[in-house]
């Protein structure tokens, strides 16, 4: 599949699907456009939907100094106006929910609407001090995948899904598979940018339909978390999915997909 030079660096993404309104998709911390690869085909039967590897994550390049949301938000828009996408819809997950807020403030032309997953308007001391004990835990890791994967997917993924014991391998299976794994320093630029996230006093000027999509049971950005990114910004909607936690769109795949489709419907 693609991978398009920008300014001298190279940035992967995933499309499938030809018909339809653009729909795009940013990933989590220390993900790639494999994240959401079984609900983007499920919106592929009517929609052009792209998954982009940010800086830092995937196939894409590598950095070699700190950079912030702001940045990575400008990935996007150049990414896109490249491609010539005009406006998309774009659905961003935690770290990829700060991208997209930043994509919509910087660059308002470039988004039809938006719906935030599991992502926050600004860093509490809190988020902060979790976000900085994985990051030690990455660089303990080394190079090994599944002891980074169980030491952090109790944060990240609810009760109900371990009472399957099969998809937590599966999850353990699919970080050790990776063909294009993150390093510990890559990982630590991409946390870092997203403690340094803060959109409150900015998301009140967008003008744009936005879905704040949360778990119930999200530990990292709860549902009051969700609240108040949602009554930051102009008109945005709330949803709560229950018995999921911080990765909807992996716990329930369906009730994910129904909650997004619903949205895209109501904005024509």
């Amino acid at each position: 599949m693609p991978i398009q030079s920008l300014n001298g660096r190279e940035f992967y993404y995933e499309e499938v699907g030809e018909g339809g309104e653009p729909l795009v998709f940013l990933s989590g911390l220390g993900g790639d456009h494999r994240a959401f690869s079984l609900v983007q085909r499920h919106f592929a039967r009517s929609r052009r939907t792209l998954a982009l590897d940010s800086r830092d994550a995937g196939r894409s390049w590598r950095a070699d100094a700190p950079y912030t949301t702001a940045d990575m938000a400008d990935d996007v828009a150049a990414w896109l106006r490249a491609l010539g996408t005009g406006p998309v819809h774009v659905v961003g997950q935690s770290l990829g929910g700060l991208v997209a807020q930043e994509t919509a403030i910087r660059h308002p032309e470039l988004l039809k609407s938006m719906v935030l997953v599991s992502t926050h308007a600004g860093a509490s001391l809190w988020r902060k001090g979790v976000v900085e004990s994985w990051i030690q835990l990455r660089q303990l890791a080394g190079d090994d995948p599944a002891r980074f994967s169980i030491g952090t997917l109790p944060w990240l993924v609810a009760p109900p899904f371990y009472e399957h014991m099969e998809q937590i391998q599966g999850l353990i299976r699919f970080a050790e598979r990776n063909p294009w794994p993150q390093d510990a320093a890559a990982f630590t630029r991409q946390a870092r940018a997203a403690t340094t996230h803060e959109a409150r006093g900015r998301l009140e000027k967008l003008n744009i339909p936005c879905l704040v999509l949360t778990g119930e049971l999200d530990l990292i950005n709860p549902p009051t978390i969700a609240r108040e990114l949602a009554e930051c910004i102009p008109g945005a909607r709330m949803e709560v999915l229950p018995g999921v936690g911080h990765m909807p769109h992996i716990e329930n795949k369906g009730d994910f997909r129904d909650a997004l489709e619903r949205f895209l419907q109501s904005t024509g």
